[in-house]
């Protein structure tokens, strides 16, 4: 108890240094920690402070090409939940960032002293070691991070693009295949006319079905189409026995076409089919033709989404006994 009641005076001197600090710690001309700790003594000298610097604007463009890919799935995202539409899946970063930055080489390993706090003057040729002016590499894309929701697809206002997402819909997109389900009316236009004959055709119902592979709006595949045509109650045969059967026919071909936008959501087509026919005819008696086929198609598209669309079209049928216009309406689905 004595010893320590001998050393509450030491105790007390040691008091006014803990609560106030060092005293005259700041009456010196420059600051003290400054002169403790120089910001100079984080780098060796200037070009490791370049190299520094540019390590961290290759970080931000880094984070800056991941931040741009998130907005892609995002926006891919949005178009298919609310328009119904696919983005193209190719993503470009906005930053080439392959060329790492390397640590500059020096020629005078005697330059700087990083243990002393202190730097010994450059001379003036030492500077010219430090780039004067980092330039930023060509972007490989568009510059563009962000999109308008109010508009998919690539739209320009003012000559500004509001968004760079191009929907891959006809004319666009990659590899993907097809099927065309278009029921119709078969017009018949010819009329069969002999000694003690006359054969001619009524309007009758038509349905085709075509399927293959489609690429940036060009179509090849096969079809098949099956048409039905009743007797005018003006065909004869035998000069005045009346017909009243009917001609069926079947043809397979190999279907070709072309789907292009027009405006908006409408598509425009264009098609061909080559292949064989046969036809099966009652006049009383059953007999069946056959041969070369041809049909070419014509019409417009309304798509519903990237799946599904409206088609409207003309078709011409070329057979011997029953060639005809057909007006066909049906569905196209995309997948």
């Amino acid at each position: 108890m004595i010893s320590i009641m001998n050393r509450i005076p030491t105790y007390l001197h040691i008091l006014p240094f803990i609560l106030f600090g060092v005293p005259n710690a700041h009456a010196q001309g420059d600051d003290f920690f400054e002169k403790e700790k120089p910001v100079i003594s984080y780098y060796e000298n200037l070009d490791d402070k370049t190299y520094f610097h540019q390590r961290r604007i290759h970080g931000m463009k880094g984070e800056l090409n991941n931040y741009s890919e998130k907005l892609h799935n995002l926006q891919k995202r949005f178009d298919q939940i609310f328009y119904g539409l696919s983005a193209d899946p190719s993503f470009q970063t906005p930053f080439d960032v392959t060329n790492q930055p390397s640590r500059p080489t020096r020629s005078n390993r005697f330059e700087g002293n990083s243990t002393s706090g202190s730097v010994a003057p450059l001379a003036p040729e030492a500077y010219s070691r430090a780039p004067r002016s980092i330039e930023p590499p060509i972007p490989a894309g568009p510059d563009q991070l962000a999109f308008n929701v109010n508009s998919p697809g690539e739209f320009k206002k003012d000559d500004q693009t509001v968004s760079t997402f191009t929907p891959s819909r006809s004319g666009s997109g990659g590899l993907g295949g097809y099927l065309i389900l278009t029921p119709g009316v078969a017009i018949p236009f010819k009329t069969h006319e002999g000694v003690d004959f006359h054969r001619k055709y009524d309007a009758g119902l038509s349905l085709s079905l075509a399927g293959g592979v489609k690429k940036e709006g060009f179509r090849i595949g096969l079809g098949t189409l099956f048409k039905r045509n009743d007797f005018d109650p003006s065909s004869r045969y035998d000069t005045n026995k009346p017909l009243t059967q009917e001609s069926k026919t079947f043809a397979a071909y190999l279907d070709l076409g072309y789907d292009f936008a027009l405006v908006g959501s409408l598509d425009g087509f264009v098609g061909l089919g080559l292949g064989y026919y046969r036809s099966s005819i009652q006049d009383p008696s059953k007999r069946t033709d056959d041969g070369f086929f041809a049909t070419g198609t014509i019409g417009l598209a309304y798509n519903f989404s990237d799946l599904i669309a409206l088609r409207l079209g003309y078709r011409y049928f070329h057979e011997d006994e029953v060639p005809a216009h057909l007006a066909e309406l049906g569905l196209g689905f995309e997948f």
